[in-house]
């Protein structure tokens, strides 16, 4: 029997890792919700674009690693979250579920960048970088980051339409 080429074999073991449940849930599921939900979004503004480019390196500035013995940990601080509430709050409109599209992107692209520069680092096989990226399941900021933010987006619209204050489009 033949041996698989070595990328066909990285795939099989990317596929495997993500239909595991922790990352079925905090991964692979939200990623194609989110997914779904750009590709059916008519238009980003320019606006919008910016604002989720310009979070992205600030989320990596405040992101750090907690390593206690042999357990690495990724704490990432999502800036994009904070923006979308305030752009709220000065009574511009953003669609709670493009809000959770956007930030889960914005944690994925960021926590897969970092683990890949931590492979790096530790010399960690880069076949597997990824592994650890959504590995706490329900318990993961992949999956509870964007939905609590789109939670607090949701409310804060509800609030300021029963103000009867004009939302203008962001």
């Amino acid at each position: 029997m033949t041996e698989l080429p070595d990328w066909l074999s990285a795939a099989w073991q990317l596929w495997q890792y993500l239909l595991r449940p922790n990352t079925l849930v905090a991964v692979l599921i939200p990623g194609i919700a989110s997914t779904v939900i750009i590709a059916r979004t008519n238009r980003i503004s320019m606006r919008l674009r910016l604002l989720w480019m310009g979070s992205l390196p600030l989320t990596v500035a405040c992101m750090r690693w907690n390593h206690v013995g042999d357990l690495h940990q990724l704490c990432i601080f999502s800036i994009f979250s904070v923006a979308c509430l305030l752009v709220l709050f000065r009574r511009m409109y953003i669609s709670p579920a493009l809000i959770y599209a956007l930030t889960f992107m914005s944690l994925s692209a960021v926590d897969l960048g970092a683990a890949f520069m931590h492979a790096l680092e530790y010399d960690l096989p880069l076949s597997t970088f990824y592994y650890g990226v959504g590995g706490a399941g329900i318990h993961d900021a992949l999956l509870i980051v964007p939905a609590v933010t789109a939670a607090l987006a949701l409310y804060a619209t509800a609030r300021l339409k029963t103000t009867r204050a004009p939302l203008a489009e962001f």
